[in-house]
C-alpha cells in the first residue's frame, strides 16, 4: 500500500471507515490471517477466543462508529488490550528524540500507567468486571459497577484532554480506541451523577442558561464585529447566502480572540465569497457538552443546530473553530443538507480556485502547531500548511511532535477549566518545544482554544501565538 494509496483512501472514506476497509480487504486476500481454530491444543498455542465470543471480522465491524458507544461497548476493547504501551509514544521510526517521544500529556506529567491510553482501558475493565463489580450476572442482566469513584480515579478520568495522541497510535497497529473508550467513560460517570467534576458543571449551567459555555450573554455574541462593517445576517431569515461563517463561542465571547472572526470576515471579503453569518441566533455547537460526557446536553444541542443550519438553505458550514469542525463533522454530518469546511480547507480551496491572492510579504519566521480537533479528529494537516507556505516571505520550521505525532496544547477535554495548573504545564511543554527544536518565537495555530492556552504559556517564554487567518489577512492587505 502506497503513502498515496494511504491518503486517497482517507480523503475518501475518512481515516476510521478506511482502515476498516483496509483490514478487511487484508483479510480477504490472505494477506492478513484470522486466528484459526484448527490451531488450538497444539503445544505451546493456547485456546483463544475474543471477549465476548466475537471473531476477527466482528471486531472489525465493531470499529469505525462510534456514535452511540456506552462503556460496556467498550468491554470488548478494554479486554482486547495487551498494554503493549503502543499509546504512549510517537511510533519509533518517526520519533526524533527521548526528551519529546511522548505524546500523552496527562501520561507526561503524572508518569503512571492509568493516565495513558491503555490505562483508560484497564480502568473501564476493572470498572465493570474483577474485583470492581459484580460477578458475572444472570445472562439478560446489565453488570453492574460495585466500585466507588475515589478522587484519584476521577483525577485520572479528567486530566485527559481527550486529544487523541493514544488513538492515533493504537488505531492503526491494535486496532484500539483509547481516547473514545475515555469518553465513553465519562459519559457513564455523568448518567451515575459522579462526573462531571465542580468546575465543569458552571461550564454545563452556562451552556443551559446563556447557549454558551462562557456564559456571555445571548445579545453580546456578534460585539466581535464593528458596526460600521455589513455583513449578512442569516440568522434572522430575512438573508440568504451560500456561505454560513459559523463563529463559534471562544471567538465570540473571549476579548482577545475576537481579531480572529474579524480576519476571517476580512479574508472572506476580499475573495468575494457570498457569506453571511447567524449573528444573535448562533448557539454553541455542543462539543463542550459532548467532551465533558453530558451526552444528553449535547443532543438537545445539536438538534437545535441541525434544523437551525437546513433552514437556511446554504451549500456551505465554514468554522475557525477546530472544535467546532469535529463535531460537525463527525456528529453532525448524516444530518446536515451542506458541506463542512475548517476556514484553512475553505482557504485552501479558494487558493487553489485562483480565488484567493496572498501577494504582500510577511517576512515571518514561525511555527505551526496541529490542533488535535483539526489534525487527529479530522485529518486536516496539508491544508493549513499549503496555506502558510503560499504566504510570500513566511517561512515555516516544523516542530519535533507534528501532524498525528502532534503534542496537545493541554486545553482541551475540560482540562483547562478544571485543572489550570496542569493545562498550563502541558502548553509550557509545547512552547518549549517550539522554541528547542526551532528557535521560532512565532508559533501558529487553527483552533482558538489553543491560541488561548498556548499564549498564556508563550507570555511567560516570549513567544508569540497568532491564528493562521491572521497571518492570511496580512498577506491579502
Amino acid at each position: 500500500m502506497s503513502k498515496n494509496d494511504f491518503r486517497k483512501g482517507r480523503e475518501e472514506k475518512g481515516y476510521y471507515r478506511y482502515m476498516h476497509d483496509r483490514y478487511i480487504e487484508l483479510l480477504n486476500s490472505g494477506e492478513r490471517e484470522e486466528y484459526s481454530s484448527e490451531l488450538a491444543g497444539l503445544p505451546a498455542i493456547p485456546d483463544f477466543e475474543f471477549a465476548d465470543h466475537h471473531d476477527f471480522k466482528s471486531f472489525l465491524d465493531y470499529h469505525g462508529e462510534v456514535k452511540g458507544r456506552t462503556i460496556y461497548d467498550y468491554r470488548k476493547q478494554a479486554y482486547s488490550c495487551l498494554i503493549c504501551r503502543v499509546c504512549n509514544s510517537i511510533t519509533c521510526f518517526r520519533q526524533t528524540s527521548a526528551r519529546y517521544g511522548l505524546v500523552c500529556p496527562s501520561g507526561d506529567r503524572f508518569r503512571y500507567d492509568n493516565y495513558f491510553g491503555h490505562g483508560k482501558l484497564q480502568m473501564i475493565r476493572g470498572f465493570l468486571d474483577g474485583e470492581l463489580s459484580h460477578p458475572y450476572p444472570p445472562e439478560g442482566e446489565p453488570l453492574r459497577p460495585l466500585f466507588e469513584p475515589t478522587e484519584r480515579f476521577l483525577h485520572v478520568v479528567y486530566t485527559c484532554t481527550l486529544c487523541g495522541g493514544c488513538e492515533s497510535l493504537c488505531k492503526i497497529q491494535k486496532l484500539l480506541e483509547p481516547m473514545h473508550a475515555a469518553v465513553a467513560l465519562r459519559e457513564y460517570l455523568v448518567e451515575q451523577g459522579i462526573g462531571p467534576l465542580p468546575e465543569h458543571r458552571v461550564v454545563l449551567k452556562n451552556m443551559e442558561n446563556y447557549d454558551n459555555p462562557w456564559g456571555g450573554a445571548r445579545s453580546a455574541r456578534t460585539r466581535w464585529l464593528p458596526r460600521n462593517r455589513k455583513v449578512k445576517v442569516l440568522g434572522n431569515g430575512r438573508e440568504r447566502a451560500e456561505v454560513l461563517f459559523y463563529v463559534g463561542c471562544t471567538t465570540a465571547y473571549v476579548g482577545f480572540l475576537k481579531k480572529v472572526p474579524l480576519s476571517i470576515v476580512d479574508i472572506l471579503q476580499k475573495a468575494d465569497v457570498d457569506f453571511g453569518i447567524l449573528g444573535n441566533s448562533e448557539i454553541c455547537c455542543g462539543s463542550t457538552m459532548l467532551r465533558l460526557g453530558d451526552r444528553r446536553g449535547f443532543e438537545r444541542f445539536k438538534s437545535r443546530n441541525i434544523e437551525m443550519f437546513n433552514s437556511l438553505g446554504v451549500e456551505t458550514i465554514v468554522t475557525g473553530c477546530a472544535g467546532c469542525t469535529s463535531t460537525f463533522k463527525e456528529d453532525y454530518a448524516d444530518e446536515l443538507n451542506c458541506q463542512i469546511y475548517h476556514i484553512t480547507e475553505f482557504l485552501e480551496k479558494l487558493l487553489q480556485e485562483g480565488k484567493l491572492r496572498m501577494k504582500k510579504e510577511v517576512p515571518l519566521r514561525l511555527t505551526y502547531h496541529d490542533p488535535c480537533h483539526l489534525g487527529r479528529y479530522c485529518g486536516i494537516y496539508e491544508e493549513p500548511r499549503t496555506l502558510l507556505k503560499a504566504i510570500p516571505g513566511v517561512k515555516l520550521v516544523e516542530m519535533e511532535r507534528i501532524r498525528e505525532d502532534a503534542y496537545c496544547c493541554g486545553a482541551g477535554g475540560g482540562v483547562r477549566t478544571a485543572f489550570p495548573d496542569f493545562s498550563l504545564w502541558v502548553a509550557r511543554r509545547r512552547i518549549t518545544e517550539a522554541l528547542e527544536t526551532t528557535g521560532c518565537n512565532i508559533v501558529v495555530t487553527a483552533c482558538p482554544f489553543c491560541e488561548q492556552n498556548l499564549a498564556d504559556a508563550g507570555n511567560l517564554e516570549g513567544v508569540k501565538v497568532m491564528d493562521i487567518s491572521e497571518i492570511v489577512r496580512l498577506s491579502i492587505e
